[in-house]
């Protein structure tokens, strides 16, 4: 590798540094951090201390560094155990943010990130007592330390890949379909250039940076994609909150013609009681069920009705239609999912739901109409519950 180039991969690596860095300070500087934005943080400093090694590294190849066993071993661990410690964190931090349940135990994430150890541990004694296995005679890297260096972390991408895929084309997900697209196609597409980097090196002699600028713009996407899931989504139930509500419902105006919309609002009936009897944790629980059951509900419509958590134990959803038949099943049917998804969960209370509906042409102003006579619809239908 030519000393030019070297100087040139260096200061791309020291780039996408500061990039990440930055992204990092803006992390920190947060409040209430949960374990999602926790492991977010992990992702970061696992990328930044890669790019320092990769450095390093590359100093080595080029000959500014003394290229000695001791020194290979070192550096090649380091960046063996980062790039599990990259993808490990990501498959980790894309079921949480997935809304996997089971990763959210702490004894689970270790479990998860084993393999990840076990390699630091196999790298470790393979240099330490086996270095002929990892390093010919010429000092060079072996077949056998490439396949440990990419065997664990490519499972990583793979598991992250499918299974956001999966729960992408899941109908209940369309809502979020975007979000996890993103977390399936970023794994990939940095694997696509780690090799195409890797491959260009090996036939050219010259190492072009793909790698860290190909992990920079997708982490600014990601941290983009995060940043809106803040603005728009609910935390709690992961459904839009009412920031989205106003913009979709600004949008919908903004269309041509005067198509007729229905807004249905739902409310848990004896939602206080279950907050008071069992806790705000069961209520909580509670607020997620009912929310999976608008999904479930909303998932085979072809009016993709646009769902929202209005506040507390309200909801809202807006279809556009004109026939008020389908509008009517829909309440039955978010009825009935909601008793079966309760029944199913093993709770010890009842979770029923009221819901008023009423109908306006696409106008702001008309919504707010219709918002009022769909709440009014609200009262009625659960006093007829009592």
């Amino acid at each position: 590798m030519e000393v030019g180039s070297a100087f040139f991969y260096v200061e791309a690596n020291i780039v996408c540094i500061i990039i990440f860095a930055t992204l990092l300070i803006k992390d920190l500087g947060g409040v209430g951090r949960q374990t999602k934005q926790m492991i977010f943080v992990n992702i970061i400093i696992s990328h930044i201390l890669y790019f320092l090694s990769d450095i390093w590294w590359d100093l080595v190849l080029t000959g500014c560094i003394p290229a000695v066993f001791s020194i290979i071993a070192i550096f090649n661990i380091i960046n063996a155990v980062l790039l599990s410690a990259i993808t490990g964190f990501w498959f980790v931090y894309v079921e949480l943010s997935q809304g996997e349940e089971y990763i959210k135990s702490l004894k689970a994430r270790i479990i998860v990130l084993i393999p990840a150890m076990c390699e630091t541990v196999i790298m470790l004694i393979l240099f330490a007592f086996f270095p002929g296995v990892v390093v010919d005679g010429n000092l060079n890297l072996t077949t056998v330390y490439y396949v440990i260096f990419v065997g664990v972390p490519v499972m990583y991408v793979i598991l992250s890949a499918v299974r956001s895929f999966i729960r992408a084309f899941r109908k209940e997900n369309y809502a979020v379909r975007k979000q996890y697209v993103v977390c399936a196609v970023y794994p990939l597409f940095i694997t696509v250039i780690g090799i195409i980097q890797t491959i260009g090196a090996s036939l050219l002699g010259v190492s072009v940076p793909l790698f860290c600028f190909g992990c920079a713009v997708m982490m600014l996407y990601v941290y983009i994609i995060s940043l809106n899931d803040q603005i728009s989504i609910d935390e709690l139930t992961r459904l839009n909150n009412r920031t989205q509500l106003k913009k979709y419902i600004v949008g919908e105006a903004a269309k041509p013609g005067n198509d007729v919309h229905f807004v249905l609002m739902i409310d848990l009936n004896k939602f206080k009681q279950i907050n008071d009897q069992y806790g705000h944790v069961e209520g909580d629980h509670a607020l997620r069920r009912a929310a999976d059951a608008l999904r479930y509900a909303c998932s085979d419509n072809d009016m993709r009705p646009f769902i929202a958590r209005y506040g507390g134990d309200e909801f809202i959803i807006i279809i556009r239609t004109d026939d008020e038949k389908p509008v009517k099943e829909l309440c039955a049917l978010i009825k009935s999912t909601l008793i079966r998804l309760n029944e199913e969960s093993g709770a010890a209370y009842e979770l029923t739901a009221s819901i008023g509906y009423a109908s306006y042409n696409g106008d702001i102003y008309a919504f707010q109409t219709a918002l009022t006579k769909a709440d009014e619809a609200l009262y009625r239908d659960k006093k007829a519950a009592v």
